[in-house]
């Protein structure tokens, strides 16, 4: 087990074990902190009601987001202005003092996002990004991480790129876990629809595994088949090569709105129009949400269904966030959350899959 010394008490470092452990799911919650116009001791409060709400659900971590002004990665106008938040280790922080007391303490997985002028490869940079390295070890406590590219770096002139050596999560990954001397469990993130797009996404997954990459995020689903054909390429992969495979987080997230639905797709989110009529179609927005909250259940055990059909030994993990301002959705997020979790706990509680991925 991992710890350290927290401000106000011994802190429990777990999720590395639980994540590496393909016996058991493994559950995480995703948030943003507060925007960064709200005054701190309000932060505090919002961190602390968070801390509360989470209590009883018992996530195995929790992701806090680290929100970019980034271009669109489906190439539309942004539904609403950025607005830049509070530092996403100081709210991490501040989700384990709030939690220090609880029987399951929280454990914060914080993203992190490097942006085109983040990533040349020059001594500077290295060195920035080194010392963020061991701040966030040594004054936020944080073990986990998610690094994340950005469309920043997707979409950077072609001849930016040409002048100047801009480094992928890959490199950025290897180079950590190479030469920092912090032992940080690393996670990306994968899309399902870059894989029905270009069909090499479980290839992407091997080679950032090779660079120290532990565990992977997805993309918001709201189309299930994307993620079984990702899943099921990713697993025969790993069979033919006779290597274990890392953890898949499959994300999810409730919504009840227009807005949220523009948000989402916004964010490159593929959202078919079924999927978006059938639950804007309620009359009430807690309709809604309950109706959203009914098709990411669907998908999920979709998913699992595949996983037993098909003998897949990818171990599962699943993430809820909520996208959105509306406190009908965040409430609908921990509903969500609640019921995904008891699903991924049963399937995990069958003795069969159980020894299937002992085996694997």
């Amino acid at each position: 087990m991992w710890y350290y010394q927290g401000e106000d008490a011994e802190v429990k470092q777990d999720f590395r074990h639980k994540l590496r452990d393909p016996t058991r799911g493994v559950s995480i919650f995703g948030t943003v902190p507060p925007p960064m116009k709200v005054e701190m001791e309000k932060v505090e409060q919002f961190a602390k009601e968070m801390a509360e709400s989470l209590k009883e659900l018992r996530p195995d971590g929790v992701i806090v987001y680290d929100i970019q002004d980034e271009k669109s990665r489906s190439g539309e106008e942004r539904p609403f202005p950025f607005s830049q938040t509070h530092e996403p280790r100081l709210f991490g922080r501040m989700l384990v003092q709030f939690s220090s007391s609880f029987k399951h303490q929280l454990e914060p997985i914080v993203f992190k996002a490097h942006s085109a002028c983040e990533s040349v490869r020059d001594k500077k940079t290295i060195e920035k990004i080194f010392d963020w390295l061991t701040e966030t070890w040594d004054n936020y406590h944080i073990r986990n991480l998610v690094l994340v590219g950005g469309s920043s770096i997707l979409n950077q002139d072609e001849g930016d790129r040409k002048n100047k050596p801009i480094m992928t999560v890959q490199q950025i990954s290897q180079l950590i876990v190479d030469e920092h001397e912090r032992d940080f469990v690393l996670g990306g993130i994968t899309i399902a629809e870059r894989h029905r797009d270009i069909g090499n996404e479980h290839l992407r997954i091997m080679n950032k595994i090779d660079s120290g990459i532990e565990f992977f995020t997805s993309q918001v689903i709201y189309n299930a088949d994307n993620a079984i054909w990702m899943l099921r390429d990713y697993d025969e992969l790993c069979k033919e090569r006779g290597i274990q495979p890392v953890r898949l987080f499959f994300t999810f997230a409730p919504f009840g709105s227009d807005s949220t639905v523009r948000f989402l797709r916004w964010l490159g989110v593929e959202m078919p129009d079924g999927t978006m009529k059938r639950a804007l179609s309620r009359p009430t927005l807690k309709q809604r949400v309950d109706e959203s909250i009914e098709i990411c259940w669907e998908n999920f055990t979709r998913i699992l269904a595949a996983c037993n059909r098909l003998k897949i030994s990818v171990p599962i993990g699943v993430s809820v966030e909520c996208v959105s301002k509306s406190k009908m959705e965040s409430e609908g997020a921990l509903q969500l959350f609640t019921m995904l979790k008891e699903e991924l706990d049963n399937f995990y509680a069958d003795p069969a899959k159980t020894a299937l991925r002992k085996s694997s």
